[in-house]
């Protein structure tokens, strides 16, 4: 009846069936009706006893083997449309019925074969789709986050497992700086600031609801919207640079030589000396001014111009040390562990200048600045720790041309977040908990063959 014969005995074992039996009835009233009028006529043929009992026998052992027959026909029909009907409810859908017996039957077992066939390419379907969306959800740089009523983690794309140093989701709490998003609800939306693993930036938080085993779950969405608008910031500001760059010293470069032009004529034509001392020192400020603007804003330009890296192993504890011999004046430690960070030489040479000057302007008293490191999987994390007084106000420490400084030009920081992120890094920076001061931490490549 089956193509998969060792289904065809079936394993359900569910008694008398009285589909069966009324089968197996009807099979033994229609051997009764004409044996019995067989044995009638016999009787009264006067034919031979012995003759009539051997009929009699003949004839009841072969209504026994029909009435058999048919149960156990009807046993095997019943239960092996049971098998395929158990396996489509159990999810395997290769079984087929053999439909070649026609009638009432026949259209029940290719009604069944065409369900069976319908869910196995829904299924495949699904399991496509399922597979499509698996790709998507892993390969995505939103975090997806999902929770039960427990507060115990789900499920975790590998974007939240980076982005809250997870390295498996079993039995795992919900990360404590997300503990706010329970009292979120559905459907909402917003922009908070979060502090993950000594790294803040801002984030787009989108909450759902779902249920699953009629049991209520939470899936939550993390976009990082800091490097993003941190690359339309760059965008904005590299070209107002331009602008004003071409611009400005289009305009200071020949103020310059006017002013020196009429300092030349001033010396040669006036004869009032008091006035021609007045004239030249006035004339000599608005040169000096000039040239200083010119180096101003080219100094800002430097920023907005900044070639790509140009990566290889770098001894972090060479390039340190080389760096604290720099600030002789100051109290500057670097450790002596030899790690190797895949960076431009040049560049964070530049970036460890820029802190370290930071940290020892930061202090009032005796600077003590220390740049320390540690490898954590592919990643190298520098530290730079200072003893000033630390930050007050976070809000702007990256925007270019911002400073609390009287001196500061408000590009060093914003440089060295934009070579840090060229290096595919990232860099944060903290006050200092265990003292006073702030900590700076960059997280960049590690050469891992060199470590």
């Amino acid at each position: 009846m089956f193509s998969n014969s060792h289904k065809q005995a079936g394993t359900l074992e569910r008694g008398s069936n009285p589909i069966e039996a009324r089968s197996a009835y009807l099979v033994l009233v229609a051997n009764f009706v004409p044996t019995s009028l067989l044995l009638i006529l016999l009787w009264y043929s006067s034919v031979s006893v012995y003759v009539f009992w051997i009929i009699f026998i003949l004839m009841g052992l072969f209504s026994l083997f029909v009435v058999s027959a048919a149960w156990r026909r009807a046993q095997f029909q019943y239960r092996s449309l049971l098998s395929l009907i158990d396996g489509i409810a159990t999810g395997d859908y290769t079984f087929r019925g053999k439909s070649g017996s026609g009638g009432a039957f026949g259209e029940l077992i290719d009604t069944i074969n065409g369900l069976a066939s319908t869910l196995q390419r829904q299924r495949a379907k699904s399991e496509e789709d399922r597979l499509f969306v698996s790709k998507i959800v892993d390969q995505i740089d939103v975090a997806i986050l999902a929770w039960d009523n427990q507060k115990i983690i789900r499920m975790a794309n590998p974007a939240a497992l980076d982005l809250f140093c997870l390295k498996s989701i079993e039995k795992e709490a919900l990360p404590s700086s997300l503990i706010f998003a329970t009292e979120m609800t559905a459907g909402e939306t917003l922009v908070r600031e979060l502090s993950i693993d000594e790294h803040r930036e801002r984030y787009r938080i989108h909450l759902e609801r779902f249920i699953t085993d009629g049991n209520e779950n939470y899936l939550i969405f993390i976009t990082n919207i800091s490097s993003i608008l941190r690359v339309e910031e760059k965008r904005a500001w590299q070209s107002l640079v331009r602008v004003l760059s071409h611009e400005i010293n289009n305009s200071l470069a020949p103020l310059k030589s006017f002013s020196e032009t009429l300092v030349t004529q001033v010396m040669k034509r006036e004869d009032n000396e008091e006035l021609k001392q007045e004239l030249v020192q006035g004339l000599t400020i608005i040169a000096k001014r000039a040239d200083s603007l010119t180096t101003f804003v080219q100094r800002y330009h430097q920023i907005a111009r900044l070639p790509l890296p140009v990566r290889k192993p770098t001894d972090l504890a060479v390039l340190a040390n080389r760096i604290a011999q720099l600030f002789p004046s100051a109290n500057v430690t670097a450790s002596a562990q030899t790690v190797y960070a895949y960076v431009d030489e040049a560049q964070m040479e530049q970036v460890l200048i820029n802190l370290v000057k930071n940290g020892i302007e930061a202090c009032s008293g005796c600077p003590v600045v220390n740049i320390s490191w540690r490898v954590e999987e592919e990643m190298v994390v520098l530290q730079i720790k200072d003893n000033g007084g630390g930050i007050q106000n976070f809000d702007n420490i990256f925007t270019p041309y911002y400073s609390t400084k009287s001196s500061g030009s408000g590009i060093g920081l914003a440089l060295c977040r934009q070579i840090v992120e060229a290096h595919e890094g990232s860099i944060a920076i903290e006050n200092r908990v265990e003292s006073v001061g702030c900590v700076v931490s960059i997280r960049l490549p590690v050469a891992v063959d060199s470590v």
